[in-house]
């Protein structure tokens, strides 16, 4: 497996086959076929480029050699493709590509409000530790693109495990190196990754941030959603639906970091619960101000299940409205069969909040919803120092 598989293959598994494009050719015009990039990762409004090289094995390399190699295909050619890409996106309207589910999407790169621009390499063993050093080059034209070996970049991944964590990880980073582009030099990747776990971006890089990494607890079982994700392309909620129909919702889920996801699958499990239990009780909600969106969710008893779309559309809208936002997912739970299955439908409602009189009158006369609280969300659990 080269590099190019092996990143497509890590993207695919941490980030799903609908935000994923390795192939990503496409046609100016009808007598030019160019690569957008060799990668794609590409979620709503955020998009990361990636340009890969990949150092074959020469029989007596030496450090200079390799240093050559760095500069000449990772520093200068990449660097550059990094730059055609940015062109291209500006000077077409959109551009088709398809992902790894094999959906065509036309790409606007006036949608995209976060672009993150990356270099990941796989090095020789004779590379020096100058070049190995180097974790950003910034161009006139394309800004600032992050440098980054392949290892390094699957160990980030592999520790974020989401794509939000991975894009604002790589925001930290740049404004690491904007700040203490000597000192972020002299330190190790997983340094910088631990850094980010304590937060704190005016304090120089060192060596001391590794603890904040190996004190991380993952504990994924509590907000890991990527089971109900991959689900979606199989469980499409209503007959007559395209096929990438259910892209709102999933997007929305997968923008969330861990700590929002961890209270999104908790309001998910109660309705599970509720559900099973046949049991009546008012939806579980929450709002993310982060990203705009608020979710609620909809356990139905068995009795009520033939009124699930009705409950699901619109308690969905009451929420938006309630929270005055431009989004809101909605999923109603329910179990109606003999064997325990519960079956869940989902929607997605957009658009402009509007003043609606009635709505408000509805709202406060009859309101659904339980009473909510505004709660600040720890970003990451750490693994308290031992005391003798």
């Amino acid at each position: 497996m080269n590099l190019a598989e092996l990143l497509a293959d890590l993207n695919e598994w941490h980030f799903f086959k609908e935000f994923v494009y390795s192939r990503t050719t496409f046609r100016p015009n009808p007598q030019q076929e160019v690569e957008l990039a060799d990668n794609i990762l590409w979620l709503g409004d955020l998009l990361l480029a990636f340009q890969l090289k990949e150092r074959e094995l020469v029989e007596g390399a030496t450090e200079a050699s390799e240093r050559r190699w760095f500069q000449k295909k990772v520093l200068g050619q990449a660097t550059r493709q990094i730059r055609d890409t940015l062109r291209y996106l500006q000077e077409h309207p959109s551009i088709a590509l398809t992902n790894h589910r094999g959906h065509e999407l036309q790409l606007a790169f006036d949608s995209i409000a976060s672009f993150h621009k990356l270099v990941v390499y796989l090095p020789g063993k004779d590379l020096p530790q100058d070049s190995l050093n180097v974790k950003s080059h910034v161009s006139r034209t394309a800004g600032l693109v992050h440098i980054m070996p392949a290892h390094d970049y699957i160990g980030v991944v592999q520790t974020l495990l989401t794509p939000a964590e991975l894009a604002d990880y790589l925001d930290f980073r740049a404004e690491l190196i904007e700040r203490w582009p000597d000192q972020i030099s002299t330190v190790p990747e997983p340094a910088i990754l631990g850094q980010y776990f304590h937060g704190d971006p005016t304090v120089a890089p060192n060596l001391d941030h590794l603890g904040y990494l190996r004190s991380l607890e993952q504990h994924a079982d509590d907000w890991d959603m990527s089971g109900v994700i991959e689900q979606f392309p199989d469980r499409l909620t209503a007959s007559g639906n395209t096929p990438t129909q259910y892209y709102p919702i999933i997007v929305e889920l997968a923008s969330l970091k861990r700590n929002e996801l961890r209270e999104f699958k908790k309001r998910f499990q109660l309705a599970i619960e509720k559900s099973r239990g046949d049991e009546f009780t008012r939806p579980y909600r929450i709002t993310f101000p982060r990203t705009g969106c608020g979710f609620v969710f909809i356990p139905l008893s068995k009795d009520l299940f033939q009124h699930s779309r009705t409950a699901l559309k619109n308690l969905t809208q009451a929420h938006k409205y309630d929270h005055r936002l431009s989004k809101c997912i909605g999923v109603v739970i329910g179990n109606h069969d003999s064997k325990g299955y519960f079956h869940a439908e989902w929607c997605c409602v957009s658009g402009p909040w509007v003043q609606d009189k009635e709505y408000e009158r509805v709202l406060a006369e009859n309101n659904p919803f339980r009473p909510g609280r505004v709660a600040e969300l720890p970003r990451y659990r750490h693994t308290p120092p031992r005391t003798t």
